[in-house]
């Protein structure tokens, strides 16, 4: 060792061995066992791959150095675990050496540990750093990203207000470039009276501010936005204690205009129905709702335009003409605000006059119809075009007022014109006009009703003087019972004073034995308040009075029904004291009482019996019903009746049960159905009949409803299938929620599998081909598709054309979602291939499958469809339209979900259009099927 140390200039800090040509150990350095993997065998005469095993494999590259085919050779790196279980690295140098006596290699060690702890340490931080500097970098891209995509508006300013950033969703709403926005004040964007800086002013430490604010853009529209302001630092604290961070302020807003002129028309519409309830005259109520439409809606000046018949109605005159073509029409009522000075405007409006087409008013008239100007100024049929321009006015609307809504079309249905002007532009706004259109029918209403009500008063008072003088008893009732007139005759003869009279209805003088329908009627029309102009009533009425002193009066008459607006407004009778003649015919009372209730009745068949038993009266079709031969209902006893029909009924106990318990309770009412042997069903009905107070028998009623339960069963037959219809469209689950009227549904599934199969060559085909042969060729094969998803319980999604697309996972989530679709397009391709060999055909199938997560609903309000939405579904439609034919291609997300159940053939990278290079596998078959084969 010492003879070679000699000769080789060695560095202290490196340890050798030297060989010979066949790797055997000839001498060492004092220090070189450090290095081996087994320190024992570093001896002279030992090959050098024993403690050295990293030389295993290297004897031709030895071989060469020791021939001088190569020069040298190095192992970096090497390590050992040493026995205190720290790390020894070193360096590996191989060389050639030749003296006079023999050639060696000489394989040089270098202790390298202290130098790999460093160069990993730096290469540590290295990589922290490119770690950092890429977080970074993504967090910027990310949050630019945020910013841009966001719906709402963006604004970043300084404290001082100064816009610093904006989003594109801001240069929508204002029709600014951000290169407009950035510098400016944010106050720019706001109306005038408005400021935005002030949002960031009232909490700019704490919670974020809400409030809505007035905006203008750059066109000059108005607009309401909701803004939320929130403080963030501007400079990274920590940097120095004793600095304190500066504050940028971000705003987010959101347009509220439309919900905002929503709730300002539908405010506008309460306000004008609640003037026009409380209104007793037509000039209050048109007088109030100017100021109300222009305060509300933000318009500066309104005008009541109305022919002369109108304006008298205004003015309250008693006489009122129709409204006609050849009138006029003059400004009746206007209202300004106090901010808007407008005075020859005003000035001249009230002192012209329109005729039919004539300017806005007039075109109005004419067509019944709102009309919309944006700009007055700029319109050729606006009369008072300079006027307006000179004083600043610019956007105007004008609707009808309609009296007639079945004749919306004609002039002589418009009662009058309301026209509104702004000092600002006012774009087309046809839900506001549609607003008005409906206020201009209520006030219209309105208008009309008020002309029904004078008109009564009028006529009325040329009755009065007529029926003063009658001397019949005359009396006029109100819709609650009240008197509102009865003549000197009425009076005299029940001997009431005009103040009783006002303070009775005329239940407190009706006697109860008064005739059931005098009784009927008041009960309907005051008590019950279902009286109308289509209600029956009687010509003449029988009613009994008690007079002041007791005494009563049977009295006789005709009674007449005054109705306004459908609404029943009061009851006229003229009765004449018939109390002798009636006392004649008293005996009959009885016997009419009870013929009148039964036949009054609205079943089909009648029967009426007296408390014994006995028949006393029924009709044609209760004998019909029930087959009765005429012997039987000859005896006119109800048990021989009883006893003939109860073969008839499917449960006679049960019929003479109730007929029994309704003896021991005369005075209960009863209802139930009748089901026959014969299948016919009939309601019937039975109510005690009485005579005054007394109950004096029953009247029994039958209703067929063999047809309309004939028509029910029907009915949840096609219900049936309407339900099984559905549920061929949806799946179950999101039909449920469908019929509770959930009117949009949609839901985030995390982990769902999409398959798409498309038949390839089936396109080019259908042009050559029968459509009817095509369509059933395409139901065959699907049909066997759609069988194949509820096998493996997958969602079909749709079919588009020759495509089919289906899911796993959803709506009902599975953990087995991939593998259940890998068995379907497994057994796709078999029942395509089954398919060819019935018929005939060359068919092959295309599929492809990704996994991920998607949004699944059902959207809209027609023609509903069960869809997935998001990237899963469009890469898995690219993966069909990128595989091949009669191969199931598989991105490598589904491929780690399969791989250890399946076998797979790795395609590699390809091109897929609009997700660049993406690795995809070829699905081949199920792992155990294969094995055990």
């Amino acid at each position: 060792m010492k003879t070679l140390l000699k000769k080789l200039l060695v560095p202290h800090h490196l340890e050798y061995l030297a060989l010979d040509k066949d790797f055997l150990i000839q001498e060492t350095s004092l220090k070189v066992q450090r290095f081996a993997d087994f320190p024992e065998e570093v001896t002279a005469g030992n090959d050098v791959r024993n403690p050295f095993p990293e030389l295993i494999g290297t004897e031709e590259i030895l071989i060469d150095i020791f021939e001088g085919r190569l020069p040298n050779f190095e192992f970096k790196a090497i390590t050992r675990i040493l026995e205190n279980g720290s790390r020894l690295y070193f360096d590996m140098y191989i060389v050639e050496f030749s003296n006079d006596d023999n050639q060696r290699l000489i394989i040089f060690f270098e202790d390298v540990t202290d130098r790999m702890g460093l160069e990993q340490t730096l290469v540590q931080a290295t990589n922290e750093m490119n770690i950092l500097l890429s977080t970074l970098a993504a967090t910027n891209n990310y949050v630019e990203k945020i910013i841009t995509s966001i719906a709402e508006v963006l604004l970043v300013t300084t404290a001082s207000g100064k816009i610093k950033k904006i989003n594109q969703a801001t240069q929508d709403l204002f029709g600014y470039s951000e290169s407009e926005l950035v510098g400016k004040q944010i106050n720019a964007l706001a109306a005038d009276g408005e400021s935005l800086q002030a949002v960031s002013q009232q909490q700019p430490q704490s919670s974020p501010t809400n409030v809505e604010v007035v905006c203008r853009a750059k066109t000059g529209e108005k607009f309401t936005v909701a803004f939320s302001c929130t403080a963030i630092p501007s400079e990274i604290q920590g940097m120095s204690e004793t600095t304190a961070a500066l504050q940028d302020f971000v705003y987010i807003g959101r347009d509220i205009t439309d919900r905002e002129r929503a709730r300002k028309r539908k405010v506008a519409q309460y306000v004008t129905t609640r003037i026009l309830s409380a209104s007793e005259t037509i000039k209050k109520a048109l007088t109030a709702i100017l100021p109300v439409i222009c305060d509300t809606l933000e318009w500066d000046t309104a005008e009541l335009w109305m022919p002369e018949a109108g304006e008298k109605l205004l003015s309250g005159s008693k006489r009122i003409t129709a409204i006609s073509d050849p009138n006029l029409l003059g400004c009746a009522a206007s209202w300004t605000k106090g901010s808007v000075s407008i005075p020859k405007f005003a000035e001249f409006r009230e002192q012209m006059t329109c005729g039919l087409g004539e300017g806005l008013p007039g075109l109005v008239w004419a067509s019944g119809s709102p009309e919309w100007i944006a700009d007055v100024t700029e319109s050729d049929c606006f009369l008072r075009r300079e006027i307006a321009a000179a004083e600043g006015l610019h956007g105007a609307f004008a609707f009808p007022i309609l009296g007639d809504c079945e004749q919306e079309n004609s002039e002589n249905s418009v009662l009058g014109v309301i026209t509104l002007f702004s000092c600002e532009v006012r774009s087309f706004d046809e839900e506001l006009l549609q607003t008005m259109a409906t206020i201009g029918s209520q006030i219209g209403q309105f208008i009309k009703r008020k002309q029904v009500e004078i008109a009564l008063r009028e006529s009325e008072e040329q009755l009065r003087d007529l029926f003063e003088n009658a001397t019949d008893l005359i009396q006029s009732i109100g819709a609650d019972g009240h008197f509102l007139y009865v003549n000197r005759a009425w009076r005299e003869t029940l001997g009431y004073s005009e103040a009783e009279i006002a303070q009775m209805t005329v239940f407190d003088i009706i006697h109860p034995n008064s005739s059931q329908e005098s009784l009927d009627i008041l009960y309907q029309a005051i008590a019950k308040k279902d009286f109308n102009e289509h209600t029956f009533y009687p010509d003449s009425i029988e009613v009994i009075f008690i007079t002041k002193y007791s005494e009563k009066i049977l009295l006789e008459g005709s009674i007449s029904c005054k109705f306004a607006e459908g609404s029943l407004v009061a009851i006229r009778a003229i009765l004449r004291d018939i109390t002798d003649r009636k006392m004649a015919e008293d005996a009959l009372a009885q016997s009419v009482s009870l013929l009148q209730a039964t036949f009054d009745s609205t079943a089909d068949g009648i029967l009426a019996i007296d408390r014994s038993g006995k028949i006393v009266s029924f009709n044609r079709e209760f004998v019909e019903i029930w087959g009765i031969p005429n012997e039987v209902m000859a005896l006119r006893d109800d048990a021989a009746t009883i006893a003939f029909v109860l073969n008839q009924l499917k449960d006679p106990q049960g019929f003479q049960d109730r007929i029994e318990s309704l003896y021991e309770q005369p005075e209960a009412e009863s209802f139930d159905l009748l089901e026959f042997q014969d299948g016919r069903v009939f309601e019937r009905y039975s109510e005690p009949q009485r005579l005054g107070e007394k109950i004096i028998g029953r009247v029994w009623s039958y209703h067929d409803i063999t047809e309309r339960k004939q028509a029910e069963n029907a009915l949840r037959e096609e219900q049936a299938k309407s339900e099984k219809l559905l549920l061929n469209i949806l799946p179950k689950a999101i039909a449920e929620r469908l019929k509770e009227d959930e009117t949009t549904i949609a839901e985030y599934f995390p982990a769902v599998t999409v398959l798409f199969a498309d038949i390839v060559g089936f396109t080019p085909l259908s042009a050559h081909m029968n459509p009817i042969e095509l369509v059933e060729i395409l139901n065959q094969i699907f049909s066997r598709f759609d069988l194949l998803c509820e096998r493996h319980g997958l969602e079909k999604i749709k079919t588009i054309g020759d495509a089919y697309m289906v899911a796993g996972g959803l709506p009902n989530p599975r953990a087995d979602h991939a593998e259940a679709i890998a068995k379907m397009a497994l057994d796709m391709q078999t029942e395509i291939a089954r398919f060819n060999v019935r018929n005939r055909k060359y068919f092959s199938i295309r599929v492809g499958i990704h996994s991920g997560p998607v949004v699944a609903g059902v959207i809209g309000i027609k023609k509903f469809i069960y869809d997935l939405w998001g990237d899963t579904v469009n890469i898995a439609s690219r993966m069909e339209s990128h595989g091949l034919s009669w191969r199931i291609q598989v991105s490598e997300t589904t491929y780690h979900l399969l791989e250890h159940k399946y076998l797979f053939q790795e395609r590699g990278i390809i091109d897929v259009k609009g997700k660049g290079r993406m690795k995809t596998y070829l699905l081949v078959g199920i792992k155990k099927l294969v094995s055990s084969h």
